[in-house]
């Protein structure tokens, strides 16, 4: 009986990823992990009605999300801050921008200016001022 020889199969190296194929599968996983952290989100909304991320320690100097539950509208508000300085480091006035996500009703964007001022770097702000609008108008 004569001998047949073995079939050859070639075996190739694997192909190496390219950087994009790479940023792809990054951004695939980061999309995954915001799917999965969506309950979350939900549970906290529906137990704490807010969601709020102080940014210093001017008083409601503060990224909220929270929900909107009125008799006429349902939905999520976001209110937006930022730090308006008239150059002196004791006085500061607060401008927040407030815009709604509503499911049912409806509800124009808001934008409201607080100022404060201290004594001292130590000292704590004092509330001085507030009106609807922007700081410079």
């Amino acid at each position: 009986m004569p001998e047949t020889p073995f079939p050859t199969t070639l075996v190739l190296p694997p192909k190496r990823r390219t950087p994009i194929q790479r940023i792809g599968c990054a951004l695939a996983l980061l999309i995954w992990f915001v799917v999965l952290l969506t309950p979350c989100f939900f549970i906290v909304m529906a137990t704490q009605n807010e969601i709020a991320i102080t940014l210093s320690d001017v008083p409601g100097h503060a990224f909220r999300i929270w929900l909107v539950n009125e008799a006429d509208e349902r939905g999520l508000a976001i209110a937006q801050p930022s730090l308006i300085s008239s150059g002196d480091p004791n006085a500061v006035c607060l401008e927040s921008h407030i815009r709604f996500a509503l499911w049912m009703g409806s509800a124009s964007p808001a934008d409201y200016c607080e100022c404060y001022q201290r004594g001292s770097a130590d000292a704590a702000w004092q509330f001085v001022s507030t009106q609807q609008g922007n700081c410079g108008s």
